[in-house]
């Protein structure tokens, strides 16, 4: 687990041959020795996946290349998901953030959604999934929710999930879209998304006011205030903020791809902050000590670095060979609109994905397949359009982790929890977000 994000990191720096490879094989002795921690299901279907892959691979022109872009995805995928994780624990041990994250569910029912919904941009934007199942954990904690406010809450959660996947960095999401567009770089989409992330905000909160049966709840005489609320949580989101900033500006100064900086500088803040909890003089080796114990538990992830690692070269390799007489009819069908275009695109992945199609495996097959040369759509539209598709498939599907943990956490059946509780948002969501791109291109080409 530490020579896998060491050689990503290398790769993203000073992409080689060797790396690629040295990340295939450290993957495979990883799967290897820990095989024992991946589910029967994770097994069959990754072994789908490398059956489909070897079978279309001999058909395409240029396999190599096809087969190096799907590792660097799943390498990619996986050392985000570990270093951020490394920070998410330690985060999660300081006695202020639990305490924040305590207080959102106390805030008045009427309130209670918009607020969770931009407190998960910061939390689940700047600590990754293990913030959103942080928010989680304490939403299953509160005892007074009603089954509206509880479905409410966790709504919040899992759609601000689809929100902050769109501009945060810790998400693989970014980080491989962004992979997949030569040029394409973080800042220059960030203006783009975060319009986008707030469309959707806004479409949350009125869908709430509009059919939350809780709206009109009596305050308790314990609920707390917005003033309250950010009198004790303003240095934990400063801190956030910081850290946030930082990298970006690490990035944009060395000219780095900011997920290379995130893999480097998460395992160092975790250390100083698990230092910083200790205190004493024994602080740093007991910082290390955490960080090693961390470390260690990831073995349990063996299923996950597998699924991605399989699911990233299929997907590569699907798109590559999806005959392009296919995607030219596409591209012929809604020339002329961008807005047409767009909805294209995110919708297809949301449908696959419904299809109970891995929702990563979909955006890849979807991005490489339908590109934006084809649909006549810049590549700042186009990339968009695979984040808002990736992103709203993730909550509707039942087959999804977010959709599992939110189940899990409140108790109510997964399909509910996912297709039922976001099933007109998504719908809305596909709509208006396709406008706002199709606009967008339209006043760039003016």
């Amino acid at each position: 687990m530490i020579t896998i994000p060491a050689l990503t990191l290398a790769d993203l720096l000073l992409p080689m041959r060797w790396t690629v490879w040295g990340i295939a094989l450290a993957t495979v002795v990883f799967i290897a020795r820990q095989a024992r921690h991946v589910a029967p299901q994770v097994r069959r279907t990754s072994a789908a996946l490398v059956a489909v892959t070897a079978v279309l691979l001999p058909l395409l022109p240029t396999p190599g290349a096809a087969l190096q872009q799907g590792i660097r995805i799943g390498s990619l995928i996986a050392s985000l998901l570990v270093t951020i994780n490394l920070l998410s624990r330690a985060a999660a041990r300081v006695p202020r953030v639990r305490d924040l994250l305590e207080k959102l569910y106390h805030v008045p029912p009427s309130r209670r959604y918009g607020v969770i919904s931009l407190a998960s941009q910061f939390f689940g934007g700047l600590l990754g999934l293990a913030g959103i199942a942080m928010m989680m954990e304490t939403a299953a904690r509160q005892k007074n929710l009603s089954y509206q406010d509880k479905l409410s809450s966790f709504s919040a959660v899992t759609r601000g999930y689809a929100a902050l996947s769109l501009w945060s960095p810790m998400y693989s999401n970014m980080s491989i879209v962004l992979a997949m567009y030569e040029g394409a770089h973080w800042a220059g989409v960030l203006p783009v998304a975060l319009a986008v992330t707030a469309l959707f905000l806004v479409l949350g909160i009125t869908l709430d006011k509009l059919f939350g049966s809780h709206r009109h709840a009596r305050v308790q005489a314990s609920a707390v205030s917005a003033t309250e609320l950010v009198r004790e949580g303003w240095p934990v989101l400063l801190g956030m903020f910081g850290f946030l900033s930082f990298m970006v500006l690490t990035s944009r100064g060395l000219g780095l791809p900011i997920s290379a900086v995130i893999i480097a500088t998460a395992p160092a803040a975790a250390w100083l902050l698990n230092a910083h909890l200790h205190g004493g003089i024994a602080a740093y080796g007991m910082a290390t000590r955490q960080l090693t114990l961390d470390m260690s538990s990831f073995r349990g992830m063996s299923g996950e670095v597998m699924m991605f690692m399989a699911s990233g070269c299929a997907g590569t390799v699907i798109g590559s060979a999806i005959p392009a007489a296919w995607t030219a009819a596409i591209g012929a069908a809604v020339a002329g609109s961008p807005a047409l275009a767009c909805l294209t695109i995110s919708s297809v992945i949301v449908l696959m994905s419904a299809g109970a199609l891995h929702p990563m495996l979909s955006a890849v097959i979807v991005g490489a397949s339908l590109d934006p040369a084809q649909l006549g759509l810049p590549v700042l539209a186009h990339l968009t359009a695979v984040l808002v598709g990736w992103g709203l498939a993730i909550i509707v599907t039942p087959f999804s982790v977010v959709s599992a943990l939110a189940s899990r956490w409140s108790g109510i059946p997964v399909f509910m929890i996912s297709f039922g509780a976001n099933a007109v948002f998504v719908l809305l969501a596909l709509g208006t977000s396709a406008s706002m791109l199709g606009l967008l291109v339209r006043l760039m080409a003016a």
